[in-house]
């Protein structure tokens, strides 16, 4: 009898032991340890508002869901919203349109903070005879930009200036294994759900969090980059030389502005792909920028339009219509006084 009081003891000594280490742990995990945020199948929608940027659209429960008004036309592209004017230039000497993906129109930042916006309140600070149109539309892939600019392109009169925003994942990625989790950009893709248990638990949730770092190390890194190899390289070159030409055979001026992924800029494992594109660039007659080394500047998740949404914020946007500001001025010999881009 005696035994069994000693052996229970020890039992229970031993799981109050196991309980105390364990609380400790998930203590200090949920302290020091990734974090887990809260997330639906919707990217513009959040539950978190880290910077008071985004705006309460509805009460989910005890969770308050932030986002934007994403006001559109009829064909997809952004137009002003939140209350923010934008008028028409009167006989403009110049004009500059934008195609592009989400980042282009403008995922996760209001209308007034999308870089074409910024750009084109910037150039008519000085001149005030520049028009700027955006195209970008979300989900659009390099295809679909060269449909985009073969419809939009009879409102161009010729010798406007086209800015290409191109993204990484324009080309389509070529996964070997599918990936459900963060992908760079998207933390919903695939099915992806929030899992209750990583929410509750911060050991549970450092194991899937080392699981996805480990696919994201492995098959999605490899996914930008095959995407830039072989067969799905030469057919989104190919489309992306047909979009010049069209370009240039109107008598416009073609600017591929690269952005970068917002991911580890220190270890940046697409720097491979840049030059790829830059190279392609210089033998096509394609002016060319890109954003990497102004957005190096910033640790990437600064410029993180959320927790769980990877698309440039407002900082990042900004950051980019500095730089083609200051890249059609020095490039393409703007002449404010004048209002001419030569």
């Amino acid at each position: 009898m005696k035994k069994i009081k000693y052996y229970s003891v020890r039992l229970i000594i031993s799981l109050l032991s196991i309980i105390f280490v364990v609380g400790v742990v998930e203590i200090c995990l949920k302290i020091f340890g990734p974090k887990y945020y809260r997330f639906n199948n919707l990217s513009q929608e959040y539950y978190t508002n880290p910077r008071g940027y985004h705006m309460a659209i509805r009460e989910e429960g005890i969770h308050t869901v932030y986002g934007l008004n994403y006001n559109e036309d009829a064909k997809g592209y952004r137009v002003s919203s939140d209350g923010y004017e934008q008028k028409e230039v009167e006989n403009p000497m110049k004009y500059i349109a934008a195609l592009g993906d989400s980042f282009t129109y403008g995922r996760g930042v209001k209308y007034a903070d999308i870089y074409m916006t910024r750009l084109r309140r910037r150039l008519n600070q000085d001149v005030k005879k520049i028009e700027v149109k955006n195209y970008g539309r979300v989900n659009a892939n390099i295809q679909d930009i060269l449909n985009i600019y073969l419809r939009e392109s009879a409102e161009l009169p010729q010798g406007s200036v086209v800015i290409y925003g191109f993204v990484l994942n324009d080309f389509g990625l070529k996964y070997s294994t599918p990936i459900k989790g963060l992908d760079f950009i998207d933390i919903n893709n695939g099915g992806n759900k929030f899992n209750v248990l990583r929410n509750r638990s911060a050991f549970i949730n450092l194991i899937f969090h080392c699981i996805e770092i480990r696919q994201l190390h492995t098959y999605t890194i490899d996914a930008y980059l095959n995407s830039f190899e072989g067969q799905n390289a030469e057919e989104g070159f190919t489309v992306l030389r047909q979009l010049n030409q069209s370009i240039l055979s109107d008598g416009n001026i073609p600017l591929l502005v690269l952005f970068p992924l917002l991911y580890d800029f220190e270890n940046y494992k697409f720097k491979s792909v840049h030059e790829k594109i830059e190279i392609f660039c210089a033998d096509n007659q394609i002016l060319f920028l890109d954003l990497l080394p102004a957005f190096s500047k910033y640790k990437a998740k600064e410029l993180w339009a959320n927790y769980t949404d990877h698309h440039p914020n407002e900082i990042a946007h900004r950051i980019a219509a500095d730089e083609i500001y200051r890249f059609i001025k020095n490039k393409l010999t703007v002449k404010f006084s004048g209002g001419v881009i030569q």
